[in-house]
């Protein structure tokens, strides 16, 4: 079982802003607002790391023995573009910038460079909060949700993004 919590802690962790499943006895630490979003990702999650266990579906790439289903997931995100993989000329995309680990890091520099979106049919930012990328033709959506100023993917924490078209080229 421990392992079982280490995923859905990781699953509340990621999808929900849930820091910790631990019972603190307190209503304010035990009880969250949430957006039908998030509990739609931390299911799908849920669901991608039960599916996995069951060996009905390999890990995805990057995964290992000892991190969780859903951290690994993310590189399977259909949108997101391996690093290094050229770009369509033409096509839209979204790149995430300046990275931390931690959203109190104070930066003496740039930060890392993060992951690489698309190619994407539109990109919509819902009351400076939510920010919702569709690929082509529909087939997929992912949310990146805001944390503080920065946007939040994958445990990591951005402070700037970019929606361009891509030129003859570039590479993710």
């Amino acid at each position: 079982m421990k392992h079982l919590q280490k995923i859905l802690a990781e699953i509340a962790r990621k999808h929900l802003l849930i820091p910790t499943l631990e019972r603190r006895r307190s209503d304010v630490l035990d009880f969250h607002d949430l957006a039908v979003w998030q509990v739609e990702a931390a299911l799908n999650a849920a669901f991608d790391a039960g599916t996995r266990a069951a060996g009905r579906n390999p890990e995805p790439p990057g995964a290992s023995a000892d991190e969780p289903a859903d951290v690994a997931a993310a590189a399977a995100t259909p949108l997101l573009v391996p690093p290094g993989t050229r770009l369509v000329p033409g096509k839209m995309y979204l790149r995430l910038y300046h990275g931390r680990t931690d959203p109190a890091q104070e930066m003496d520099d740039w930060g890392f460079a993060g992951p690489t979106f698309g190619p994407l049919s539109c990109y919509v930012h819902t009351y400076c909060c939510t920010f919702r990328i569709h690929g082509e033709r529909g087939a997929h959506e992912v949310w990146l949700e805001k944390h503080d100023d920065m946007i939040r993917w994958d445990g990591c924490f951005y402070g700037d993004m970019e929606v361009f078209i891509a030129e003859t080229g570039h590479k993710a």
